[in-house]
């Protein structure tokens, strides 16, 4: 498998699985110190595609940014990623998401809102014509 970042570099990868609360990649063909350098830019790393052997993409793997280090078990080094906790970006999306879905409901509201009056007031004119058939 490979993985490609978001300057288009394409590496190797042993393995990319999420595993408590973290992404671990596995690699072997680079040095520590290497991995370091590719994955300290937050930029780069903000969404990371995951690819066949034969270069096809067969998913992502967005908003794992922040680099906990490197792993060595054997010749396998395991880069270890985590998600920026409660980022000021992220309360923004969230807070504009809640916007959007108040101002959603508020416009069914006020649908619902014209629906209904205009019920009543069809059956007020209804009420009317049937006082007036009765001559009353």
């Amino acid at each position: 498998m490979k993985i490609r970042l978001v300057d288009g570099s394409v590496y190797s990868a042993e393995r990319a699985e999420i595993t408590n609360g973290r992404l671990e990649i596995d690699m072997k063909d680079k040095t520590a110190e290497e991995l370091q350098d590719i994955f300290m830019t937050q930029a780069n790393i903000s969404n990371i595609e995951l690819l066949t052997d034969m270069d096809e993409k067969f998913g992502d793997v967005p908003g794992w940014t922040v680099y906990g280090g490197v792993m060595l078990v054997g010749d396998t080094k395991t880069v270890i990623l985590t998600k920026e906790k409660d980022s000021l970006k992220e309360r923004l999306i969230n807070a504009e998401a809640g916007v959007l879905s108040v101002n959603a409901m508020a416009e069914a509201a006020k649908a619902l809102s014209e629906n209904t009056a205009s019920q009543v007031t069809d059956l007020q004119m209804a009420i009317c014509e049937i006082y007036e058939g009765m001559e009353v």
